[in-house]
């Protein structure tokens, strides 16, 4: 029996309807399904994953922060890993050579969303028909955003299922604080607006970022050690710091915590108490008869001279002038944890947890 030319067509529409039709059926089904099965897993290329997480502790700030989860150098953020490991996830958001300028432009894929479901994993992404369009895949573990900066991290910034986050530790001011006209430089006014900008996007209720049960704490600028310093910028490229500009944004940083409400670690005090206490400093200022000095940095570098050491007792603390040491991140981290039992000691971890696992 032979067919006509309108039967056959009807037939081809009719089978290309019934396999789109079970083809959707399907797809919608293994999309409700659990993912953690591996046949039903898409390949990590387009996954966005969830993992159970703990509440956590988001510290945002430049390299000191960036390296601050170095072990071979005890970094701060390793240290407060351990302190709370098994109950609060520590999250390094550190960016080397950051000012706060810099940082405002990546802060909003810092700071968790909490007025958008920007943290669901689904498979919306993937078919059109089940929701949104496609995201953009990452080459490796870099994106880039608007403004090309490289950002290291896959699509999602946050894990989906992080609880809450209880605390955000902002630490900027060492790139700020640099000489006039080295690349870091922020004038002072600016460097006050963009703190008070970070703060908002967590304080106020018109912010995606709004996060009201946040703690805040922020951290001032270390001191300098200049004659390590200079000895670095012989050997290659070293932008200058002085402690007479830095001691300033320290003080903007108090400031600024105090008219928000937050407390504060001043890491600039604490390191100059520890290697050059006040007493100290003015018998040996007195000595080498600095009021006749006119420049203020050639008198921290004279001061730091006649102290015992190459570099005045800095590297103590320090491992080229800014960067801190593994003493100088111990007690950081030390700074840090008296802070938040004095502030929030509910936040102060509870025993060690030593359960068994289930049976």
């Amino acid at each position: 029996m032979v067919l006509s030319r309108t039967t056959v067509r009807v037939l081809v529409v009719a089978a290309v309807v019934t396999l789109f039709t079970f083809n959707y059926i399907y797809i919608t089904s293994w999309a409700s399904n659990d993912l953690s099965s591996s046949s039903n897993t898409p390949s990590s290329g387009d996954m966005t994953y969830e993992y159970p997480g703990y509440d956590v502790l988001l510290a945002f700030g430049d390299s000191i922060t960036q390296i601050g989860d170095d072990p071979d150098n005890g970094g701060y953020l390793a240290h407060l890993t351990r302190h709370y490991e098994r109950q609060m996830d520590v999250l390094n958001r550190g960016f080397a050579g950051y000012n706060t300028t810099g940082a405002r432009a990546v802060v909003h894929r810092v700071f968790p969303k909490t007025r958008t479901n920007t943290r669901s994993s689904t498979l919306s992404g993937w078919y059109p028909w089940l929701g949104s369009s496609k995201p953009a895949k990452s080459s490796g573990l870099a994106i880039y955003n608007s403004t090309g900066s490289i950002w290291p991290s896959r699509n999602n910034h946050f894990p989906s299922s992080a609880r809450k986050l209880q605390l955000c530790i902002i630490f900027f001011g060492a790139n700020d604080a640099q000489e006039e006209g080295e690349f870091g430089h922020n004038p002072i006014e600016k460097y006050a607006e963009n703190l008070r900008y970070f703060v908002s996007l967590l304080r106020s209720p018109d912010s995606e970022h709004y996060s009201p049960d946040t703690r805040i704490l922020f951290i001032t600028p270390p001191a300098s050690g200049e004659l390590m310093l200079k000895a670095k910028a012989r050997s290659g490229y070293m932008p200058m710091f002085w402690n007479k500009d830095t001691k300033a944004y320290a003080e903007v940083v108090k400031e600024i915590a105090t008219e928000v409400g937050a407390p504060y670690v001043d890491l600039y005090s604490a390191i100059e108490n520890r290697i050059n206490p006040p007493n100290k400093r003015a018998e040996i200022s007195n000595n080498l008869g600095t009021s006749n000095t006119t420049s203020t940095g050639n008198v921290e570098s004279t001061v730091q001279a006649a102290k015992s050491g190459k570099y005045g007792g800095y590297d103590q603390l320090l491992i080229d002038g800014i960067h801190l040491n593994p003493a100088g991140n111990k007690m950081l981290f030390n700074l840090v944890v008296a802070e938040i039992n004095k502030n929030w000691p509910e936040l102060k971890p509870s025993s060690p947890v030593r359960a068994r696992p289930p049976k």
